[in-house]
């Protein structure tokens, strides 16, 4: 398992215990061998076997979301409010869009052509083509922090009400209808699909799970969710505030300082 760790470094967890690979990171994703581990304005690429780094390439400040599109690599920036497409093998800069103001998240359609933005304080949700041009947008209530495709709908989790804010979930159709899925009084932090039309909604204090009936799932405790992935079928869940990376059944894989992002190969 690759853990970017935004203290400790980029780590490296086997059955033989836990090593620092690369510097602190923020975000992860893996491409044809490689992992992908965005930091302080740089992107470095490591080869999974050797450990070692094959190049680096620049990035916008204060990426929030490192992800796959085909074979671009996609770098989420809150700092400069965009969306950004490189070249896997050089690094280079394809494509870049305005993504909202202090954008939190984005997800990759499954067949690989769309990108969905969650666009931050905007108040948006915005769908991109595979060459970053916006074809729709949505406007929801609060603060978009989160995004995920699911089989029907896009999955939009939002920030809503003034001092304390409180989660809340809406499910949009292709139509751009929307309906509230699931609301709670705590903050949310992270989103993620699961097969089925089932998705996990991080929030501080807990992860829930939301069946594709509506019904929630077992609620797992969690101090601040800070990332959601799918791994092997289930959540693997980055707690950023108690320093572990969990199973969604509970069991801790990684302890460190402030996990960010996870990537189980």
């Amino acid at each position: 398992m690759w853990v970017a760790d935004a203290q400790m470094g980029l780590m490296l967890v086997t059955e033989n215990g836990c090593r620092k690979i690369g510097p602190p990171g923020c975000a992860l994703c893996a491409r044809k061998g490689k992992i992908y581990c965005a930091g302080t304005g740089r992107c470095g690429c490591y080869d999974w076997k050797t450990e070692e780094m094959c190049f680096d390439f620049p990035l916008p400040g204060g990426v929030c979301a490192l992800g796959l599109a085909g074979d671009k690599i996609c770098a989420l920036s809150s700092d400069a409010d965009s969306i950004s497409a490189f070249d896997g093998e050089r690094g280079e800069l394809l494509f870049s869009a305005p993504a909202g103001v202090y954008p939190r998240d984005f997800s990759v359609s499954p067949c690989g052509r769309y990108l969905a933005v969650a666009g931050g304080a905007a108040g948006e949700i915005l769908l991109f083509d595979e060459m970053l041009q916006c074809r729709m947008r949505h406007r929801v209530a609060g603060i978009a922090c989160g995004v995920a495709f699911l089989p029907r709908y896009l999955a939009a989790l939002c920030a809503v009400g003034e001092g304390e804010l409180s989660a809340r979930l809406l499910l949009i159709s292709p139509r751009g209808v929307m309906e509230e899925a699931f609301l709670c009084p705590d903050a949310p932090c992270a989103l993620c699909a699961l097969p089925g039309g089932q998705c996990l909604i991080g929030c501080h204090g807990a992860v829930y799970g939301l069946r594709a009936d509506g019904k929630i799932m077992p609620r797992l405790a969690c101090a601040y969710p800070a990332r959601i992935r799918l791994a092997h079928g289930q959540g693997l869940i980055c707690d950023a505030w108690q320093g572990d990376v969990l199973r969604l059944n509970g069991r801790c894989l990684y302890r460190g300082k402030e996990p960010a992002d996870a990537l189980l190969l």
